[in-house]
């Protein structure tokens, strides 16, 4: 694992890999971000879902009610990158989704969507 920080949107869940990347990471002490377009009730309730009351633990910064849509400084990405104090080319972006990947690539980071990793 060459990122020294993973950024996970919520709905990239559903493939096991994704889950072997975010042990990896917390194996290997690197902090870990997750992002979701949900508001922030729908998110949590399937954080609670998905990892009881760990979430905590595992990620740095989770960021609810993001808008792919937006760039710059107000970007999502750019948002947890700042709170984790790393810069684009050292993250890599866990995610499923076409918006994420496409804001993950304006914003200069690496995407692993499905089994390929793009940069």
């Amino acid at each position: 694992m060459t990122a020294q920080a993973l950024i996970f949107d919520l709905s990239a869940f559903v493939n096991m890999d994704t889950d072997r990347l975010l042990h990896e990471a917390v194996e290997h002490g690197l902090p870990c971000a997750l992002i979701s377009e949900l508001p922030y009730r729908q998110a949590e309730q399937q954080l609670r879902d998905r990892f009881g009351d760990t979430a905590h633990h595992i990620f740095s910064v989770v960021l609810t009610g993001a808008d792919f849509k937006e760039r710059g400084h107000k970007s999502p990405y750019s948002i947890v990158l700042n709170q984790l104090g790393v810069p684009p080319d050292e993250a890599l972006a866990v995610t499923s989704s076409s918006r994420a990947i496409a804001a993950a690539r304006t914003a200069r980071i690496g995407v692993q969507g499905g089994s390929e990793t793009r940069h």
